[in-house]
């Protein structure tokens, strides 16, 4: 017999379609699921036709509005109680289709945020690691507007020839393939972005937790991945095996 109860989510991925594996595979390792019937319910629509977002803020390219609402209708259709998009840059988009969004659409921008405004420990300063198009349409910049926290990016030299060029380079971390040159350059940004000493550093972009797999963390970090993890948990009352540390 079927539990009314039970939530239905929706994840919109394709962008890249790792980073939406990546977070089904943090969501399903971090409950407590004995059984088949103690799995969430999800739809995961991996619309990898969707055009690239930074190259569409920066350069005016194709807008991902109508493949990103050919997710959302999906998700409409499939009736589901709550829709997550695994892109942080897409979210300047889905900002603007939010007339089209008929079920409750969790902002992992908005998550990040709350959680390093409300810890218990003095946070001055945070790093930025981001797309060019995340960081140039301010989504992470105008929720710090009015919060005491100063938010500091690479410069823009090492922000493409480092960061960007990691993400989007042949064998770059959006690749099914990951090249050792993609987790070198990764690397070096990081390093980069560490020398501003930033108490923490956001991995505001979803590929930036697959480049940490190959890091050992020596610095405090939150991942966008982590924190709409823990709060998918939360909305749709899954059983947690333990709870997520998301600032670490």
């Amino acid at each position: 017999m079927k539990n009314s109860n039970r939530k239905k989510l929706g994840v919109i991925s394709g962008m890249g379609t790792r980073a939406g594996l990546l977070f089904i595979d943090k969501l399903i390792n971090s409950i407590e699921a004995p059984t088949d019937q103690d799995f969430p319910e999800f739809i995961l629509h991996n619309n990898s036709q969707i055009p690239d977002r930074t190259l569409s803020i920066i350069y005016g390219q194709e807008s991902p509005e109508n493949e990103l609402l050919r997710s959302i209708e999906l998700m409409n259709a499939c009736d589901v109680d709550f829709m997550v998009s695994t892109c942080i840059t897409s979210h300047h988009f889905l900002g603007q289709l939010s007339s089209r969004i008929t079920k409750n659409f969790i902002n992992p921008i908005d998550l990040v945020v709350r959680e390093l405004v409300e810890h218990p420990y003095y946070i001055n300063k945070v790093g930025l690691l981001a797309t060019t198009g995340t960081i140039t349409s301010g989504l992470f910049h105008r929720k710090f507007e009015n919060t005491n926290i100063e938010l500091v990016t690479l410069n823009s030299e090492d922000q493409e020839s480092k960061f960007m060029k990691s993400v989007y380079m042949k064998g770059g971390l959006k690749s099914s393939q990951i090249t050792p040159d993609a987790y070198s350059l990764f690397e070096e940004a990081v390093d980069r972005l560490k020398m501003q000493q930033p108490d923490v550093i956001i991995g505001g972009c979803t590929e930036v937790q697959i480049g940490l797999q190959n890091l050992d963390i020596d610095f405090h970090y939150i991942d966008v991945i982590d924190v709409l993890v823990q709060e998918i948990i939360e909305k749709m009352n899954l059983k947690v095996k333990e709870k997520l540390t998301c600032l670490i």
